[in-house]
């Protein structure tokens, strides 16, 4: 079960730029672990927002991007949320309004404007994909950097970003038509809906690719289709090469951070 606090916005000119969270929440589900750009994504409409966790005093508050929540619900006085820690990245909200029935958003629309992190995944219909391929599972090579000065083992020289989820793939030949991604990746990264994801490269080259929601084997994982054949070629990519792809939270983009070449192995001549 979530671990989760509420906060009723009391004061008439509420809301506000920032909303305190609970000490003891803090204290008790948070600790030393201070995210520094959570995800706050709403129970209904897809949308989601990208905040931060500052201390202020004795106290802890959502504060850059609060107001954009704020605006693009939007928040008014005595409201009733409700917010549950899915994971140390990631709080998923549930509004009340003033007649105690849950505020239910309508859904994300491409003309929103706001930094509503959610608009990589609306709605779309995949034609692609459907061979049925069983692969492996990957979520152990699944890692956030928390920088929380805990030991951890060495993966090859892997590079880290702050507070952003990466994971390592050895492709097979099923990853020239699809990349499925990892459950704990796609939950820490907040991909919680079929859309589109742009994928980079370290050029900063980008292409549009396809998430589609595959329940081919009765459990339900996020993959790349339409558009990631195109980089998989387009970056000379091959089975037996060693991947690390990170999602960058900042720009809600996924970036192969490095690739280690499949060796070939040498002909003797005679």
């Amino acid at each position: 079960m979530a671990h989760a606090f509420f906060k009723i916005l009391r004061d008439p000119s509420a809301p506000r730029l920032v909303l305190s969270l609970p000490p003891d929440f803090v204290r008790e589900y948070l600790k030393n672990n201070i995210p520094t750009g959570p995800v706050i994504i709403s129970a209904s409409g897809g949308h989601a927002w990208i905040v931060k966790i500052k201390k202020i005093g004795d106290h802890h508050y959502f504060t850059n991007g609060w107001k954009n929540v704020v605006k693009d619900i939007p928040l008014v006085y005595e409201n009733f949320l409700i917010f549950r820690l899915v994971n140390p990245y990631t709080f998923d909200m549930t509004i009340f309004g003033k007649n105690g029935c849950e505020q239910i958003l309508p859904p994300k629309s491409e003309d929103d404007d706001h930094e509503d992190v959610s608009g990589e995944f609306e709605n779309v219909v995949d034609e692609d994909d459907k061979d049925g391929e069983e692969e492996e599972d990957h979520d152990d090579d699944c890692y956030v950097d928390d920088k929380d000065g805990e030991e951890e083992e060495d993966h090859d020289d892997d590079c880290y970003v702050d507070d952003d989820p990466f994971f390592v793939m050895t492709f097979t030949k099923s990853h020239i038509r699809r990349l499925r991604f990892p459950g704990k990746f796609a939950e820490w990264a907040g991909i919680n809906g079929e859309g589109t994801m742009r994928v980079k490269n370290l050029d900063g080259a980008e292409w549009v690719t396809k998430v589609k929601l595959d329940t081919t084997f009765k459990t339900k994982r996020y993959l790349l289709s339409s558009g990631w054949r195109s980089f998989w070629h387009e970056n000379n990519l091959s089975q037996g090469d060693e991947c690390v792809f990170k999602f960058i939270r900042s720009e809600r983009k996924l970036l192969l951070a490095k690739v280690t070449k499949k060796k070939l192995k040498k002909r003797h001549g005679y």
